[in-house]
């Protein structure tokens, strides 16, 4: 607490704390004079809002908080006093961060969200981009997994590329980082995200797909504190497929015509029903632990923050682990009035174990959704196996037991396939991986004169890490079988370092306020990695676990050892600058312009350089003296048009000379002549070179309007944007004569254009229930405009066991589903009818077509939150639609594998002829029904993520031990999904590429949680 003598002699103490009157939340730094007093002076509210002062019991307090109004209070011999601070909007100007400075947000022409840090905490999450989910229009966060350690991917504003590099640039503190998983929530003060071209252009070459800029917390000014934070968080199996049991698996496969009533009898089915999904998955636990030391003065801040984060996935055993030690070391000093230096820096240890998931072969997750349940858990003896599996033991083959209780996992008797037990699938494999991560900048902010602040600052990033994997020989069935043991290791070490030097120059001339900004910036990025393994029957010198490394593999003629060692080095360099401009605050202009150029081995000499402009306005129009005598404040109090045109660039898919060729040194055979037919090495170029060849440039025009109603209790905020990427990287056939199979040229342009809304409503009923909700909506609009017309569709990936694919083309959006249109049911027969060019109604090839699509074209978030007293409690939810889920358990060349129980719920039959799935028997080995929009479903889902209440004690109660502030809670996390989609969590029923998105192989299902919280504050 902060005590303060406002007057000598005075005896009457008077304490309280100061909140905002909407949200309820504690008001530190609130400065509190005594009204009339010739001594001003006064106390500031700690962190909690607290403050305690000496004053005369009829002296009367003024309270005044940046963005809020002033407040008279009289004591009137009162020793209490609880004050509410509203908000004065038009005084308030939040100060947003962009590229090399910050704003007010008032003098924003360009489209930026901003996350602040109240957003952010008491989440289950401990990935800061997975902690932006649903919070702002624009943005898209893709929930690939719910595997531990698994981090989220952002989109934003679409997607522009038909490479894999489609993701934001990540700026934290000015670094440029490749992730921003290492970064706890808890550490962040604000998330700006750079939507539109005019706002990233700064950022040049690398901004094509938006900028995410993230502000760690630099600790109060005017108090120190000590906080500890805890989650323990319990998890279990979520929301995840509707596969067959015993029964109804039976009862398909007779209606499917399969000889399975034989096979039963011949296995002696003893009634067995095993639900995999349960054998594999069970309820486990996970901790964070986060500790911050925070303060500061007039003269600098520092913030200290550690954070421990243990999560056991809930695939039974030890093998889905992720460890994390996270730590944040923030500081600042004004060493003079004109001399600022600081650091903010960040180490990172990480240590995690995974299961195999997303994959059609080997993987554990698609072995869950496709052994049938009829086979046991476990066979105890070598005479309950399948005859093919009692064969390979006969004649030596490995076939493993679960080292826990000394059992055989049991394999099918029913099918053949090439996964086997999934339990057998997660502990065939021993695999690590970790590293240790360090990161930072430090910098110096010169200011010689005023309204100009020179900044150097030096950014780094230090990495190693390393991964470990071995297997053994096992038999499971004919095609999941391994006669090698295997070995391998990798040590990846990188180091980065970026240098800055750029100044801000701020002018004010009654009205007219002059922003400019100018600099340049350096950057190099080294790494070194080198991988080694061993396999083959008998590669080590001992097979205990203390063995198992490569300085134990033996030299035996059988092992087949390779290695590879290949280091490397980029470097990068721009030129960059801002105006911008504003009057009387009503008219905003802004300018932006940034030069890049990249080391060679992405473009040639002649194209090493791009150049990227932006212009943007702004006109507040509330401020003009006619909106003011027309427009009650108290209806419409703000309103504010904006528009921006700009373009950024993509250098990310450009690598390895694509633009040069080389030799492929005896890469084939040559023969020279007809007399002689023997053949000898041959070298030849690698490809046809493109000098030409330049990066993705986006072009963005933008429009936006801000408004506020009714008190400010209503904001809303509305935008358009038109993007239109050009020049994507194609790969093309020159013709024959040329002799070479492919070249790679700028040949493809997309678009993505949509509407963006958000809207908050902040109330309160009476002085003590306050409440607020936030929805924001995104559409959009995805399409390919443009090809080299030397090609006409460009094949993305299959689906492995069908025909579909994915592909890109010319007026649809990119890497679409492809595949047969099913129509519906011939309710005589139950046979499919599928639409076709040729009147027989049998597909050919030619009759593929657009069956759905990955990407969807509406995704919106809600966030509510109601405080009463001592109690808070917080709702949020997210969702899409528009997207389509192409699910892959059934196999038509394996038709006794599981799947999804949809198609016998909807089959046709003689006493169902209404159904909307064919009969069973018409389609049981059908490669072209399983390619077909069959299945196809619909990928639409809302999902509450969080459903949080708290109660935050009486400072009574906490002030008699030592704690300002004790705050309990609990929430449940990913409880509740309402989709349609019969197979898996739809959040998660993708992959981690663009180019198959949209497939479910057996994704790492999301966990639903139960967490229980406690904040406390020293």
């Amino acid at each position: 607490m902060t005590v303060g003598f406002a007057q000598q002699g005075s005896a009457h103490k008077v304490t309280g704390t100061v909140v905002d009157s909407s949200t309820g939340e504690s008001l530190p730094g609130v400065n509190i004079i005594i009204l009339g007093s010739k001594i001003k002076t006064g106390v500031i509210s700690d962190i909690d809002g607290r403050f305690t002062i000496n004053v005369s019991p009829d002296a009367t307090l003024e309270f005044s908080y940046v963005g809020y109004q002033k407040k008279n209070v009289a004591i009137a011999n009162k020793s209490v006093l609880n004050v509410t601070l509203e908000s004065d909007v038009k005084k308030l100007d939040e100060v947003v961060v962009v590229g090399y400075g910050t704003m007010k947000k008032s003098d924003l022409s360009g489209a930026v969200s901003s996350v602040r840090s109240d957003a952010l905490k008491n989440l289950a999450t401990s990935d800061a981009a997975a902690a932006i989910q649903g919070k702002v229009s624009g943005v898209q966060v893709l929930s690939n997994s719910g595997a531990p350690g698994q981090g989220a991917s952002i989109r934003v504003r679409g997607y522009s590329s038909n490479s894999g590099s489609i993701g934001p640039l990540l700026i934290v503190d000015g670094l440029k980082v490749d992730n921003i998983q290492y970064l706890d929530p808890s550490m962040i003060e604000s998330m700006e995200i750079l939507k539109d071209a005019a706002s990233a252009a700064i950022y040049g070459a690398e901004a094509g797909n938006g900028v995410v800029l993230i502000t760690t917390k630099s600790g109060a000014k005017g108090t120190s504190s000590i906080s500890y934070d805890v989650n323990l968080i319990s998890q279990s199996l979520g929301r995840h497929a509707k596969l067959f049991n015993a029964q109804d698996f039976i009862a398909y496969k007779t209606l499917s015509g399969l000889p399975i009533q034989n096979q039963l009898t011949q296995n002696k089915y003893d009634g067995t029903d095993t639900d995999w999904f349960k054998v594999v998955f069970g309820p486990a636990f996970s901790q964070q632990h986060t500790v911050t030391f925070q303060g500061g003065n007039n003269q600098g801040h520092f913030f200290t923050s550690l954070n421990v984060t243990n999560n056991n996935g809930i695939v039974r055993g030890d093998k889905d682990v992720y460890k994390r030690i996270t730590g944040q070391v923030n500081a600042d000093y004004n060493i003079k009035p004109w001399l600022q230096i600081g650091g903010n820096n960040s180490f990172e240890y990480w240590n995690t174990k995974s299961v195999s998931q997303m994959s059609q072969y080997g993987s554990l997750m698609n072995c869950v959704m496709q052994m049938d349940p009829l086979t046991p858990v476990y066979y105890s003896s070598p005479d309950q196996f399948a005859s093919g599996t009692l064969q390979a033991y006969n004649a030596g083959k490995n076939v493993l037991k679960d080292p826990t209780n000394g059992l055989y996992y049991a394999t099918s008797k029913y099918v053949i396939d090439n996964n086997g037990n999934p339990l057998l699938q997660r502990d065939r494999t021993d695999a690590s991986s970790g590293g240790i991560n360090l990161r930072g900048i430090l910098y110096g902010n010169f200011k010689p004169v005023k309204g100009l602040v020179v900044t150097s600052r030096f950014g780094y990033r230090v990495s190693q890490s390393t991964s470990h994997s071995y297997s053994t020989p096992y038999y499971a069935t004919s095609q999941a079988n391994s006669n090698d043991y295997s070995i391998s290791a990798n040590a990846n070490t990188s180091y980065y370092y970026q240098w800055e030097n750029f100044a801000n120059y701020n002018l004010t001339i009654d009205k007219h306020n002059i922003t400019a900004m100018g600099g340049m910036s350096y950057i190099e990025n080294n790494w070194d990695n080198v991988s080694a393994s061993a396999s083959g029957p008998d590669i080590l010198k001992g097979y205990d676990a203390n063995f198992r490394f490569l300085d134990y593999v033996n030299s035996n003629d059988k092992t087949v050892k390779s290695f590879g060692n290949t280091p490397g080095k980029s470097s990068q360099m721009g030129y960059y600058g801002r105006l911008s401009y504003s009057y009387d605050n009503k008219y905003m202009i802004q300018s932006n312009f940034r030069a890049d150029a990249f080391d060679s081995s992405k473009l040639s000499k002649t194209n090493r350089w791009g150049y990227f402009p932006s212009f943007s306005g702004a006109w507040t129009v509330s401020n003009e003296k006619f909106f003011q005598n027309l427009i009650d404040d108290k209806i419409l109090s703000f309103l504010k048009v904006r528009g921006s045109w700009g373009q950024n660039g993509n250098i990310n898919v450009l690598s390895g000379y694509q633009y040069s060729t080389t030799v492929n040194y005896n890469g084939s055979w040559y023969q020279y002549g007809v007399d002689n037919p023997s053949p000898s090495y041959g070298s030849s170029p690698s490809g046809l070179p493109n000098p030409n060849l330049k990066w993705e440039t986006s072009e963005q025009l933008d429009f936006g309007v801000e408004m506020r109603f009714l008190k400010d209790k209503l904001s809303v905020n509305a935008g358009y944007y038109n993007k239109k990427t050009k020049d994507l990287l194609v790969s093309i056939a020159p013709v024959a004569e040329v002799g070479i199979g492919s070249t790679t040229i700028n040949g493809g342009n997309v678009l993505n254009r949509g509407f963006e809304f958000d809207a908050t409503w902040k109330d309160n009923i009476g002085k003590d229930f306050t409440y607020s909700v936030k929805a924001n909506l995104t559409t959009l609009h995805n399409e390919v405009t443009y090809l080299d017309p030397s090609i006409s569709r460009i094949s993305g990936t299959s689906a492995g066991n069908n025909d579909i694919y994915t592909a890109f083309e010319v007026g649809q959006p990119i890497w679409y589903l492809r595949g047969y249109k099913y129509l519906g049911v011939n309710q005589k027969t139950g046979a499919p009818i599928y639409q076709t060019k040729n009147a027989d109604g049998v597909p050919t090839s030619n009759d593929m077509t657009k069956i759905g699509s990955g990407i969807p074209n509406i995704t919106y978030g809600i966030n509510i939150n109601l405080a009463y007293k001592g109690f808070d409690m917080n709702m949020f939810g997210t969702g899409v639609s528009g997207n389509s889920i192409l699910n892959m358990a059934y196999r038509a060349d394996s038709p006794m594998t599981n799947s999804l129980k949809y198609y016998y719920d909807h089959a046709w039959t003689t006493t169902n002829t209404n159904g909307s799935m064919p009969d069973p028997a018409k389609v049981v080995n059908s490669r072209i029904f399983w390619s077909s929009s069959a299945s196809i479903f619909n990928g639409a889902y809302f999902k509450i993520k969080q459903i949080q209440l708290g109660y935050t004690l009486p400072a009574s109660v906490t002030k008699k031990l030592l704690i300002s502030k004790l705050r309990c809670y609990v929430s449940l996390d990913d409880f509740f999904t309402f989709a349609s989609y019969p197979g898996g969590d739809p959040e998660t029923a993708t992959t981690t590429t663009a180019s198959s998105a949209g497939f479910d192989m057996g994704t790492y299902p999301v966990s639903k949680k139960v967490t229980f919280g406690l904040n406390m504050t020293f």
